[in-house]
């Protein structure tokens, strides 16, 4: 009896160190409902507004074309502020926040022209971007930088906020290299070598639907038609493709928004299937939440999304006048989070200081 006690201690032991790792390993990316964007009247209505967030102060702004308005929102989603009387908002197509409360505001006519406003509105500057067939419908800004995307060209520039160019991505170019790459794989079958033909075939008409920029600079963007997302790395100009079509979890209908928070996690917004799909760093599908309802949580019709990393929301802009509606997210393990960041960080080195400060702030939930 003295012999076994030492045995069945170490077999209990051992079971609860493989319940306890694989309870790690299944550590997912989670959301929960909170509310909606409110007034002093009840939640805002709109359409497919448009959103950016202040990282600073964790405030949200939206831009309501249908209503030519700006509205300011606080940390707990009620309107503090708004404007737009006089900036010509039934023209421009996106919004994006600067430093210090400042905000960018993208018009489509005249093309390529943002008007620069601080946190009340009031203008700093009129900025163009002078570049012969470059018709930008996106903005986003990071670190004194301007990213701008033309969804029709699939072509992304980077400018200086006097309007200096300093970079030219021409995406649909790139893609048709590793498209053409890929079908010379000796391994393919004829099915699989005629789906890739059908997607060469499919990209010359393609355009964004949605992009964004994460805090390291990587860029990220959506095919609809191709049913699959992109993230690329500018330090080394690696361009990653994920995504499998399909109505099942984890799966693409017709993808729209995607952003990305510091640790690599990414959030892709699918209208058809009325869900935001989360991605861990390595692309590995983690959870999804929404789905189309008359309930409090659910979504109808999702589009724009965005991230608020200081209060951990995800925001997101919704069709039928359901306005915003705002989620909790919870993170996994912090040990799992840091090894994913890690591999993320790897493909930027330049930037890895930079990242590692602005983690600190980060809380595991």
């Amino acid at each position: 009896m003295a012999v076994m006690m030492p045995c069945r201690f170490h077999i209990a032991t051992l079971v609860a160190l493989t319940l306890l790792i694989a309870s790690a390993a299944q550590a997912q990316l989670s959301a929960s409902y909170l509310y909606r964007l409110s007034d002093f009247n009840g939640p805002v209505e709109s359409l497919w507004a448009r959103l950016a967030i202040d990282p600073e102060q964790g405030e949200v702004y939206t831009l309501d074309r249908s209503d030519k308005f700006i509205g300011i929102y606080n940390q707990t989603a009620m309107q503090t502020f708004g404007f737009g009387e006089d900036l010509r908002l039934a023209s421009a197509s996106d919004i994006a926040a600067g430093d210090n409360g400042e905000i960018f505001i993208l018009y489509r006519h005249p093309a390529s022209s943002i008007k620069h406003l601080d946190y009340r509105g009031a203008a700093i500057a009129d900025i163009r971007i002078e570049q012969a067939g470059f018709q930008p419908d996106y903005i986003d800004y990071q670190a004194g930088k301007l990213y701008l995307a033309d969804s029709g060209s699939m072509r992304v520039l980077v400018a200086s906020t006097n309007g200096d160019i300093e970079e030219d991505y021409d995406f649909r170019k790139q893609i048709n290299v590793q498209i053409k790459e890929s079908i010379k794989n000796s391994e393919l079958n004829e099915a699989q070598r005629k789906s890739i033909r059908e997607d060469l075939e499919k990209l010359s008409g393609a355009i964004f639907g949605g992009f964004g920029v994460d805090r390291t600079g990587n860029i990220y963007f959506t095919l609809g038609s191709l049913f699959t997302a992109y993230r690329y790395f500018p330090q080394n100009d690696q361009l990653q493709a994920f995504g499998t079509p399909g109505s099942a979890p984890g799966k693409f209908g017709v993808v729209a928004s995607i952003c990305a928070d510091s640790q690599g996690n990414i959030y892709v917004s699918d209208r058809l299937r009325c869900v935001v799909l989360m991605f861990d760093a390595e692309l590995n599908y983690q959870n999804e939440f929404g789905y189309r309802g008359s309930q409090a949580h659910n979504l109808v019709v999702p589009d724009d999304i965005a991230i608020d990393e200081k209060n951990h929301r995800l925001y997101v802009a919704q069709a039928a006048n359901r306005g915003v509606s705002v989620f909790s997210l919870a993170a996994p393990a912090a040990a799992k989070n840091k090894q994913l960041a890690e591999k993320h960080l790897a493909l930027n080195p330049e930037r890895r200081s930079e990242n590692e400060t602005s983690q600190t702030a980060t809380v595991d939930m």
